[in-house]
């Protein structure tokens, strides 16, 4: 009797060690990394641009929000380390201009730990400048891309 009495002490006290850290039901809200809005240029005159390389620290969505220029076409690239090969990990996106996307990638999924946009113009506009904001990784969702 002694021995199950023990048990059930242990038990308890476990139980309220987890209640009191709050780790029983309750879902810990993903923590976003590399958060830290970027700003991204793309001169149409040329028909592909990039932006900048950054780290990508976990599985959110590439968040981009374009503010200014005509609309063009994004995909994230990713690659795994200073000089590792660019590999395309999300499919071909239009995102109109003052629209906030999250675009769905699998840089992180691929053990890739950078992150950057490769844009391509959707006509042969030349001239024009498409700029906005980007970070590799996110703490909200807002417009899923691709639909």
């Amino acid at each position: 009797m002694k021995k199950s009495m023990k048990t059930k002490l242990a038990m308890f006290a476990v139980a309220g060690a987890m209640a009191v850290s709050g780790t029983v039901g309750i879902a810990a809200p993903a923590k976003a990394g590399n958060t830290t809005n970027d700003e991204f240029k793309y001169n149409s005159n040329s028909p592909a641009g990039i932006s900048r390389w950054r780290d990508k620290e976990n599985a959110t969505k590439v968040y981009i929000y374009p503010t200014t220029g005509p609309v063009v076409d994004y995909r994230v690239q990713g690659k795994a380390g200073v000089t590792g090969t660019a590999n395309y990990r999300s499919a071909y996106v239009t995102i109109p201009r003052g629209v906030e996307a999250s675009v769905t990638n699998y840089v992180y999924e691929n053990d890739e730990n950078y992150a950057r946009l490769r844009m391509t113009r959707r006509s042969t506009v030349t001239g024009k400048i498409t700029s906005g904001w980007w970070s590799p990784d996110s703490t909200k969702v807002y417009t899923v891309y691709p639909k």
